[in-house]
């Protein structure tokens, strides 16, 4: 036996549920998140699918982990800095690169888990809650307006990461090039500016727009003492 068979049946012999929840994003990852289901995992591990269910009870929840398994390396915010907008823009660049890292599952990051408030998941979740929160009150919000700060924040994150990751696609160029083709062919008279303008619209800047939208909102928020 090779020391890399060796290795691939210690891998195999010491399950867990971490092991489960990556070999199910590393299907994700690869093949799309149609292609995931318990059988499909419990193969991809060399197992029963009876094994999974022990650390998954159903497809729900192992969505639910793969989506907490990516946030699980979230930054958190530092609530020590004074300057609010410099920490939840450090948060919200650090959550796109989380997306960018793994775009077929994005979608999970913007719905699960689906059935608690604010979206909630295990411990891991509630850590950048209370983390953002804290950071917000310090900053002279209150209990309110820092929980209102929080949802407008992850509904531009989510919505974001969902806009841009579908905009991935595995031939960038050929992509940009048929887009750019096709608005040239729009009729001028219906549609005189995306006519006019396909490098506006093919250049997209991930990044720069997320900025943009975080200064945005930012500069939206009230009753906030400037730093």
């Amino acid at each position: 036996m090779t020391p890399s068979d060796r290795f691939n049946q210690l891998s195999r012999d010491k399950i867990d549920r971490e092991y489960v929840v990556s070999a199910a994003l590393s299907i994700v990852d690869n093949t799309g998140l149609d292609s995931l289901t318990i059988r499909s995992l419990a193969t991809s591990i060399d197992r029963d699918p009876m094994t999974v269910y022990r650390y998954v009870p159903t497809k729900e929840a192992l969505l639910d982990a793969i989506a907490d398994s990516i946030l699980g390396n979230l930054v958190a915010v530092d609530g020590s800095d004074t300057n609010w907008r410099r920490q939840l823009t450090i948060f919200g660049r650090h959550y796109r690169e989380l997306a960018l890292a793994h775009p077929r599952a994005a979608v999970l990051l913007a719905t699960r888990p689906r059935a608690t408030p604010l979206g909630l998941g295990t411990t891991r979740s509630l850590v950048s809650l209370e983390g953002i929160l804290s950071l917000l009150a310090t900053a002279g919000f209150t209990v309110p307006e820092a929980l209102s700060a929080y949802r407008l924040l992850m509904s531009l994150l989510r919505g974001h990461v969902l806009s841009e990751t579908q905009e991935t696609t595995e031939h960038p160029d050929e992509t940009v090039d048929r887009l750019s083709l096709a608005l040239r062919r729009l009729p001028i008279d219906e549609f005189p500016i995306m006519s006019a303008i396909p490098p506006l619209i093919t250049e997209y800047d991930g990044a720069h727009e997320l900025d943009r939208g975080l200064d945005v909102l930012f500069d939206g928020l009230r009753h906030v003492p400037s730093t």
